[in-house]
């Protein structure tokens, strides 16, 4: 390269980089700005105004109780704290992970956890990038967080304050480092075992794909993080009498599931927000699904998966998070078990790398197929129709409310058949040396 062309690729770095930032400081501020307008001010929920209900509802009150020993599934807790019901069941390790956030003042812990999720987003994009390019661009970082920003998922979770940007970059790296840095994908699995919907796709994927020293490590500090929450809890539930008290932190955990199942946003048939294929379904029969029928379809879906990742694995075929092997584990994920519309913030890593090119998987392909692949991937990240608030703008009555609200859910389920089908032509092709080099190499 020339000095001329090495300057102008440089300026056109810069340029390009000067650009994400500004859309992304700008995507951010929008962000924040709601949360202002649309404060929610701790205690009952209110549609209207929802800003960090759910760092105050799921993250704050919950792990100020667990501190003091009251659990927060239980309905005393609900009673005491100003929170609209006992949280749902994820694991207590999560809310150990936020305890510092409990021992400050609400606004300033506040302030902390936006700032937080902020990071968290830039260190996303980072990951993404670094399976994709090295070394790191700063354009194509803040590229993705930009995008990843102005999202359905992103705004929502920077807006409500959710724990999910932890959950997408520890999914993230679980699969980027489960082969060359077990231990560092263990401490991933070991954060995304917080939430039983993101561990049990993703833990089968995995071991199927070959991370068995990831997985058997992530098994074991899941559960050392787990169980000492659980019997601290316990030992209070229970005024010292552990078998007692654990009696009582199942009952309490059946109860908030019940709640938590009543509530008709939660239901399939209603809910505007689930993108897994059992909820589609759902949404067109009117059947409620029970929990053992999630876990049916889960084995369903995941089979074809595990088959294809297990037949590339013995030949040798792992072209990473931003490949095929990415978009199969996180595609299966959101269509095999109960996910909302912010979860679609996994199918970021596999457009980046069907977008920047950089892949050698995605360039076998015509720029048809990688476009319909690609507006397969973006369209539950980017449907604002399926949004309480155009939904009650159009008000196109039941049956157009339900086309956008599935849209998300079949978008995710071709994509997942369409992607079977190229892994399943593909593997075994001239170049599975290049896509396991590549592997070895991340």
């Amino acid at each position: 390269m020339s000095c001329i062309e090495r300057q102008r690729f440089t300026l056109g770095h810069r340029l390009g980089a000067m650009i994400a930032i500004g859309i992304f400081v700008f995507g951010v501020g929008l962000t924040i700005a709601r949360i202002g307008i649309q404060y929610q001010t701790p205690g009952p929920f209110d549609h209207d105004s929802q800003g960090l209900c759910d760092f105050h509802n799921g993250l704050y009150f919950p792990t100020i109780a667990l501190l003091k020993g009251l659990s927060p599934y239980g309905a005393e807790y609900a009673a005491s704290y100003p929170v609209a019901r006992q949280i749902p069941f994820f694991s207590p390790s999560i809310l150990v992970l936020h305890a510092p956030f409990a021992m400050m003042p609400l606004t300033v812990a506040e302030v902390t956890f936006v700032s937080l999720s902020v990071i968290m987003l830039l260190a996303i994009a980072g990951l993404v990038v670094r399976s994709i390019d090295t070394p790191i661009r700063v354009d194509y970082v803040f590229a993705i967080a930009a995008l990843t920003v102005f999202s359905r998922g992103g705004h929502i979770t920077l807006f409500d304050g959710y724990f999910t940007f932890e959950l997408i970059l520890a999914t993230f790296a679980a699969i980027h480092y489960g082969k060359t840095k077990p231990w560092l994908a263990a401490i991933a699995l070991a954060v995304v075992s917080a939430k039983p919907t993101y561990i049990l796709p993703l833990g089968f994927l995995l071991l199927f794909r070959g991370n068995v020293r990831a997985i058997v490590l992530g098994a074991i500090l899941s559960v050392v993080t787990t169980l000492g929450p659980m019997l601290w809890l316990a030992h209070h539930e229970g005024g010292g009498d552990m078998v007692h008290g654990i009696e009582t932190l199942v009952d309490q955990i059946s109860q908030a599931q019940e709640i938590h199942r009543a509530d008709q946003d939660e239901s399939p048939i209603h809910s505007w927000t689930r993108i897994d294929l059992l909820a589609v379904i759902a949404k067109w029969t009117g059947d409620d699904p029970k929990e053992a029928l999630h876990l049916i379809v889960m084995g369903i879906v995941l089979a074809p998966v595990l088959f294809l990742l297990n037949r590339r694995r013995r030949q040798g075929i792992d072209d990473g998070l931003t490949g095929l092997t990415g978009a199969l584990i996180l595609t299966a994920m959101l269509v095999s078990l109960y996910h909302q519309s912010y979860d679609s913030m996994l199918m970021v890593a596999p457009i980046a790398g069907l977008v920047l090119g950089a892949n050698g998987f995605w360039r076998q392909f015509d720029h048809r197929t990688r476009f319909l692949v690609a507006a397969l991937m973006l369209l539950p990240l980017y449907n604002y129709f399926s949004t309480r608030s155009l939904i009650r703008i159009l008000d196109g009555g039941e049956v157009m409310t339900r086309i956008f609200t599935s849209l998300n859910g079949v978008s995710l389920a071709i994509l997942l058949v369409i992607l079977l089908v190229l892994g399943l032509r593909y593997t075994g092709s001239p170049n599975r040396t290049r896509f396991g080099d590549q592997a070895r190499a991340a």
